[in-house]
């Protein structure tokens, strides 16, 4: 507790020294801030293990400094690129002790027929998640995600449009005990403005899935939706449609067709609490090994600015992985639930503190763990 202390204090007076500057003006509509975030976390089951003597706690400090540099505030071209280095340190884990990188852009053009967005990003991540677990091998994965993608709707009318786009997305795994992916989504949707605040749509969105044991998988989601305000408190975009997954390659076997969802809501409970809900239900494939799981997530969010400086939030999440066409068969089951507060120092600084619970339970002995992380942080932007 004393190193943790000695850290935090180290890092807090190297973060307030190198941000007291203000942000950077750079012509007439761009600015540079500079950000960063120290957060210090108490976590029983770093590796997400199995109950019993593999767990393995620690307490995680994690700094990441960083700019973000917001361009065109004032034009119909506006964006922003922001870069960070994710510095973290182990107190008695000394050897997962890890530098990491990210940058990620974004940019939007608008005009009376014409919307376009456009995104680049590549990070570097080494966390245990429900999705990469640690497994037998007992240490982290570290791996590269790569993504780029635009898209854009065009209005043929007032009442007609056209959305439509493309996006690629790689994970490459640094354990070659793990299965690289890549993935290439063009969604393409048509819009019916049924009243001045909600359009209805159909659409089919396709999935090339290509995986480097050799199996690649085409799959469509074919569905219908609505975006909109709904009532004067409920907001956001849905669908529900069918999915269907071809597979070809060594071994590779088609995946079932199902019912398929994807859905963003938001209801403004009131002018200091909302309540946000999101689901998806399509497939995706295992981290190790490769195997097809359809995956199904809901989740549940709610926030609420008690005062002009307190802020609380809280959220569940849900999820079922059921593998495909695996012997024996597998289900995990996960949850994860989370707490929060965050106290907004000033214009620059906010402190939070935060409760997090993951279990994962499933068919498949070695994949089941519990897991509970309490995290202090201060975020700065200047």
């Amino acid at each position: 507790m004393k190193n943790i202390v000695r850290n935090l204090t180290t890092l807090s007076c190297v973060a307030s020294s190198a941000f007291a500057a203000p942000f950077l003006a750079i012509g007439d509509n761009a600015e540079l801030f500079a950000i960063a975030d120290l957060r210090a976390a108490y976590n029983d089951n770093i590796l997400l293990a199995p109950s019993g003597p593999d767990e393995d706690e620690d307490t995680v400090v994690t700094f990441v400094p960083g700019f973000d540099l917001v361009y065109g505030k004032d034009s119909l071209l506006k964006g922003n690129l922001v870069g960070t280095a994710t510095l973290t340190s182990y107190s008695d884990n000394s050897e997962l002790n890890n530098q990491l990188l990210a940058i990620a852009a974004n940019s939007s053009y608008e005009s009376a027929s014409l919307s376009l967005n456009a995104f680049a990003s590549f990070k570097e991540l080494d966390q245990a998640t429900v999705d990469v677990l640690p497994g037998a091998f007992g240490r982290l994965v570290e791996r590269h995600i790569a993504s780029v993608g635009v898209n854009g709707e065009y209005a043929f009318s007032e009442k007609i449009s056209l959305g439509s786009g493309v996006s690629y997305n790689h994970v490459d795994y640094k354990d070659p005990n793990y299965t690289e992916q890549e993935d290439y989504t063009v969604p393409v949707n048509v819009y019916y403005e049924l009243t001045p605040k909600v359009d209805i749509s159909a659409g089919i969105r396709y999935v090339n899935t290509q995986l480097d044991t050799g199996i690649e998988y085409d799959a469509f989601y074919y569905n219908v939706g609505a975006r909109g305000s709904f009532t004067p408190k409920l907001s956001g975009a849905f669908s529900v449609g069918y999915n269907t997954r071809d597979a070809s390659g060594p071994g590779a076997v088609d995946d079932d067709g199902s019912i398929g969802a994807d859905a963003s809501l938001s209801y403004a409970y009131s002018d200091k609490t909302q309540f946000t809900l999101s689901l998806a239900r399509n497939y995706t494939n295992s981290a190790s090994g490769g195997a097809s799981y359809e995956n199904t997530q809901v989740t549940l969010g709610a926030s609420n600015a008690i005062t002009v400086d307190w802020r609380l939030n809280a959220s569940i999440t849900y999820r079922t992985l059921d593998y495909q066409n695996v012997v024996p068969s597998r289900t995990d089951d996960y949850i994860e639930g989370s707490i929060g507060a965050t106290y907004i120092i000033n214009s620059h600084l906010s402190a939070s503190l935060s409760y997090l619970y993951r279990e994962n339970t499933s068919d498949v002995a070695g994949s089941e763990f519990s897991n509970n992380v309490v995290s202090l942080s201060l975020s700065a932007r200047y």
